[in-house]
């Protein structure tokens, strides 16, 4: 009697637990394909396609323009511009002084020169006095015309007007041949040529009350491994008019490169550094 319970009990125990174990399975399955059903319908609609990735997805830095304080009435612009492929920061100042603000170079295009007045104007309610240009490239003059479609008087050397004529940079005033010292309501703005460099017509831009040089594409970023474009530079002039600069303005506690961060005085003897190995 007890042998045949326990037979009993035997067939009725496997049979039991395999029909739990395949509940457990089921139960697990539900669950799983449960939650996967909401979590793709929380993530995407009904009528929503799967999106490929794309290059034109990321964020051009062609398009804005960066704002970065240097002192309180000194702000760079950085613009963008693509040169052989490769996109390229360029800097350029605002001078705010108490009658309005002083620009210092274009952005590299028109597109982000209009982005320059309006954020002027959101940012310092300010308007512009003038434009002083440092040379006759795009990265320097690109947005000439539209500040003389607004009637804001641009002023540069008479090389580089000639040279803006040349390759449709507009028509810049050529006065800062003569007047090298310019005022600006609370502020006063100083020009210096020192020859032949990066361009045959590259000047430097210095501030007096915030000891700030503007060198240019003159002169090179610390981080700068070469001399970038040189097709109109003269090498063998190119260090002694950075050493012109160095004499000139031995206090300057800032300089900004034309392209890349700015920092003191070692920007230009990093300049002579790299013109230094170049021509030897």
């Amino acid at each position: 009697m007890m042998d045949s319970a326990q037979t009993k009990y035997t067939e009725i125990f496997p049979s039991l637990q395999t029909q739990i174990r395949f509940f457990v399975l089921l139960l697990s399955f539900c669950i799983e394909f449960s939650f996967s059903h909401c979590h793709l319908q929380k993530d995407s609609g009904p009528t929503s396609a799967p999106v490929a990735e794309s290059p034109e997805m990321e964020p051009q830095k062609t398009n804005h323009l960066e704002w970065i304080k240097i002192k309180e009435t000194v702000w760079m612009h950085r613009s963008y511009g693509e040169s052989g492929g490769q996109v390229y920061p360029a800097n350029g100042l605002v001078i705010l002084t108490n009658k309005g603000a002083v620009v210092i170079d274009t952005p590299w295009t028109e597109s982000q020169t209009e982005e320059l007045f309006l954020d002027i104007q959101s940012r310092f309610q300010k308007e512009i006095l003038y434009l002083i240009v440092t040379h006759a490239h795009n990265d320097r003059m690109s947005g000439v015309p539209s500040f003389q479609n607004r009637n804001i008087p641009v002023y540069s050397t008479g090389l580089t007007a000639k040279l803006a004529k040349e390759r449709g940079f507009g028509n810049p005033n050529p006065i800062l041949d003569i007047q090298t010292r310019l005022a600006a309501g609370n502020q006063w703005i100083e020009v210096f040529y020192p020859g032949h460099g990066h361009s045959v017509d590259n000047i430097v831009v210095w501030l007096p009350e915030t000891h700030i040089l503007f060198g240019g594409c003159l002169v090179k970023a610390l981080d700068a491994k070469d001399l970038g474009y040189i097709k109109e530079a003269n090498l063998g002039e190119w260090e002694n008019s950075v050493k012109k600069v160095l004499a000139r303005y031995p206090d300057a506690e800032v300089v900004v490169p034309g392209h890349g961060d700015w920092g003191k005085l070692d920007l230009l003897r990093h300049t002579i550094r790299l013109l230094v190995s170049t021509n030897h």
